[in-house]
């Protein structure tokens, strides 16, 4: 149950703040937080860094399914594989983020992006809180994966 709640609080924080950008805000329009922090409201057509941002109605329909065939797999492996603690919380925050993002490019045909975060003249990229969420899900991914690795390793020299 502790899952399934944060998984529908962390998409409902992704589509809030995306009701709430796009209500306040006309596309290109940028509000400074920070000197390095922008809302900076963009539709993003393809995925991350903009890539396939020209695939019209078959590329959003072709990304649609992709992203649906992973999180159906990513709900199958919360359901049904045994996870520790940190494995299913970096799988759950990446489905939110998946999701989040599925629910726009499936209903609006665009990601809603927002965050920019820059240095000087340079801009990473803008992106939004599912995006957020899945890069979260991969770090604690990855930080676990390390740590158990390196438990591991050290009882064997123990």
């Amino acid at each position: 149950m502790k899952k399934i709640i944060l998984l529908v609080s962390l998409i409902f924080t992704d589509q809030l703040s995306k009701y709430l950008i796009v209500k306040n805000f006309s596309i290109g329009e940028s509000l400074n937080l920070l000197p390095i922090l922008d809302i900076y409201l963009i539709l993003n057509t393809g995925i991350a860094f903009s890539l396939f941002d020209d695939g019209g109605d078959l590329g959003r329909w072709i990304l649609v399914t992709l992203v649906s065939f992973v999180c159906l797999y990513l709900v199958y492996i919360l359901v049904f594989e045994t996870l520790n603690k940190y494995e299913s919380l970096a799988l759950l925050f990446i489905l939110s983020g998946g999701i989040g993002n599925l629910i726009d490019r499936s209903f609006r045909g665009h990601v809603i992006d927002f965050i920019n975060f820059y240095y000087e003249n340079y801009s990473f990229y803008i992106f939004n809180f599912a995006d957020s969420f899945i890069t979260i899900g991969v770090i604690i991914y990855i930080l676990d994966i390390v740590i158990s690795k390196l438990r591991l390793n050290g009882n064997k020299t123990s």
